[in-house]
């Protein structure tokens, strides 16, 4: 996981300096043309209404045309080839302002070959990114793609959910492990620990904020009940019909559609043993999921030797004290969890931060070997419906 995170830091080093010049040279050229073609006083009343129409074209086609049409976020290349394309319909030497007709003849040239350049480039992207994938959708909340990976070994392929570049889960595609957990949920992750030592007891009750490919079903058996809560329609159709973590639970698993807040919060008391929350998608923080109210609302949901367990694995922030302060406004202790990289098992680095009032939970061998305080932030204050401040927890 670290050496992808690093090949992905290289590729936005290279990515960020020619996306800003091509951002530069597109708009550029569009303001000049524009500039340049300005009609008399008389016509500006509509060349401006025009210019406000083109906006809200564009914003319509983008916003509400492209997540109905295209299955990932084919606009941005498109636009960057129309743009490349406008841009040597400019500099056609006829038109052009160069005043050497050789160097005009050049320029244009070369923006044409740069261009059919481009519009190959990205046309290749787009075609070998559709072929390698299973699936492709995209709605309101993103894109999603669903792929295989591995070589060509059954026993090491494994088929992945990402959303945009983010990896939402893996599964195993060998038969003998494909109810194994993976990526941030394996044995010995926090989440795996907290079921690992709950599962001593049966017939367990277990909610989860976010469903991914439903790894966490992987811990199931018999008698058990597993709750998802998940906001977004496809991951849920594709954690039915891709994965089978889900389908192939031993538990009874339900599935409920929408804000898992809003939906705890019309829901009656769930007496959960353990609820996990996993709704982070990439660096972005649903700020409600962390406040003392959201706690609130947890541990009403909770049975009172239940544990709440958050997955707070960020690049950019430290989320480990906002939850620590959290739990301890309400008389919870906490705990927080760290776990390496284990490539053999598709397992990646993760943090989660355990929070319970039982003694007991925190005595099980492995939560009492492995869990450390969270350390404290100074002037941190508790996080709340009313306030949060992102900026102070940065790393």
């Amino acid at each position: 996981m670290a050496a992808a995170l690093s090949e992905d830091v290289q590729k936005l080093l290279i990515m960020i300096p020619l996306f800003s010049a091509g951002l530069l040279v597109c708009t550029m050229v569009c303001h000049g043309e524009l500039a340049r073609l300005k009609p008399s006083h008389r016509h500006l009343t509509t060349f401006y209404l025009m210019i406000s129409a083109g906006g809200a074209i564009g914003g319509i086609l983008v916003g509400l045309v492209a997540p109905h049409y295209f299955s990932g976020f084919f606009e941005l290349p498109i636009g960057l080839a129309w743009c490349a394309a406008m841009i040597v319909l400019v500099l056609r030497p006829e038109s052009s302002e160069i005043g050497n007709r050789w160097l005009a003849r050049a320029v244009w040239i070369g923006s044409m070959a740069a261009t059919l350049a481009l519009i190959g480039y990205l046309g290749y992207e787009i075609r070998d990114f559709r072929q390698g994938s299973r699936l492709l959708a995209r709605n309101f909340y993103g894109a999603l793609r669903v792929h295989d990976e591995g070589d060509g070994v059954e026993e090491a392929r494994i088929r992945k959910l990402t959303h945009g570049t983010i990896n939402h889960g893996e599964e195993f595609l060998d038969a003998e492990r494909h109810m194994q957990p993976t990526t941030y949920y394996g044995y010995k992750t926090g989440i795996g620990y907290t079921l690992q030592e709950a599962q001593r007891r049966l017939g367990l009750r277990v909610g989860v904020i976010g469903l991914g490919t439903g790894t966490i079903a992987a811990y199931s058996r018999p008698g058990d009940t597993y709750r998802f809560y998940d906001i977004n329609p496809l991951v849920i159709d594709i954690a039915r019909t891709q994965f089978r973590f889900v389908p192939e639970s031993e538990a009874k698993v339900d599935i409920v559609l929408g804000d898992a807040r809003l939906s705890l919060e019309r829901e009656a008391p769930q007496n959960y043993d353990v609820l996990a929350v996993d709704a982070f998608s990439s660096d972005a923080i649903p700020v409600h999921l962390l406040t003392r109210e959201a706690f609130e609302l947890y541990f009403r949901h909770l049975q009172p030797g239940g544990v709440l367990a958050v997955h707070v694995s960020n690049r950019h922030l430290n989320l480990a004290p906002v939850v620590a302060m959290a739990a301890e406004s309400l008389g919870k202790r906490a705990a927080v969890i760290d776990n390496d990289d284990d490539d053999d098992n598709a397992v990646f680095t993760s943090t989660w931060v355990v929070v319970s009032a039982r003694q007991s939970f925190f005595d099980y061998p492995f939560i009492h070997g492995l869990a450390t305080p969270a350390k404290r932030m100074p002037r941190l204050r508790i996080w709340t419906d009313d306030y949060s401040n992102l900026f102070q927890i940065l790393k």
